[in-house]
């Protein structure tokens, strides 16, 4: 169980929380169902390690458990989160359809190779320590095998955000930071080597929606994650922004989303000024 609460909670835990803190769009919907899936797959793990009391079946046994971790990796954030997010909000999940690309496959490998290594140690740790934990007077020997696992699997966890959470979790937090600082300067003349820096010059064009309130989103990405769109939504006005390796390149008004037109129209025809 401590090794899929840490393991959960250092690979979408901490994503969620930067994405909470940057106006994200549903940022605990990989965190919750990968802990309840972590803690449940650790414990079926423990159950059977104590069961057999076996070091071969012992190593298979947490083997299995590191490539179903790294399996999440990829199926949690790119399949798992848009279909609970289309349950929950059909407009905005209805246009997240991440690519699947083959070299996302590599990166799962890549984790598991990291995990494996902490979960045989800790199933092996599991089988010679606590036991002798149980029938111990001190709390050291408890807490031993536990800070170890915690330690373990909070660091490949924190490894396997850097995978793939991070590269799609930074653009977000690039356009959220762009949004507030036009924000904080709006009735200000920023120097235009501070603007040309900010990409500025990219939130121009939707600069009348900045005020409202808003949720982002990632919305699509190339193999190398390096071209990103992100998915803004101004109290229904739908904004899609273009981000080049974490550098914002424009932004524009996104009516081709589906049910968009109806949901836009009305707002539209108030915030955007008319000349006379």
């Amino acid at each position: 169980m401590t090794s899929g609460f840490a393991f959960a909670l250092f690979t979408w835990g901490i994503d969620g929380f930067g994405l909470a803190t940057s106006h994200g769009a549903f940022p605990w919907v990989k965190f919750i169902p990968g802990l309840l899936l972590c803690v449940l797959a650790g414990s079926l793990t423990g159950w059977l390690t104590i069961r057999f009391e076996n070091h071969l079946l012992a190593i298979l046994f947490w083997t299995a458990l590191a490539l179903f971790f790294s399996r999440l990796i990829i199926w949690l954030p790119l399949k798992a989160a848009p279909f609970i997010i289309r349950l929950l909000d059909h407009t905005m999940g209805e246009y997240l359809k991440y690519p699947l690309y083959g070299s996302l496959n590599q990166t799962a490998w890549f984790g598991f190779a990291a995990i494996v290594l902490v979960a045989v140690i800790c199933g092996l740790l599991e089988i010679n320590m606590v036991e002798q934990a149980l029938y111990s007077l001190g709390s050291a020997a408890i807490l031993l095998p536990l800070i170890l696992c915690i330690f373990g699997f909070g660091l490949v966890g924190s490894t396997s955000d850097s995978l793939l959470n991070e590269h799609v979790r930074e653009p977000v937090r690039t356009v959220d930071s762009l949004i507030q600082f036009a924000l904080d300067n709006a009735d200000e003349e920023v120097p235009a080597m501070v603007a040309r820096s900010m990409h500025l010059g990219a939130v121009k064009t939707i600069e009348d929606y900045l005020p409202l309130e808003r949720r982002i989103i990632l919305s699509n990405f190339d193999e190398s994650i390096g071209q990103v769109d992100v998915l803004v939504d101004f109290s229904g006005i739908w904004v899609k922004c273009t981000a080049i390796y974490n550098q914002v390149t424009y932004c524009r008004l996104a009516l081709d989303l589906p049910g968009a037109h109806h949901i836009n129209l009305e707002r539209l025809l108030v915030t955007i000024p008319i000349n006379n």
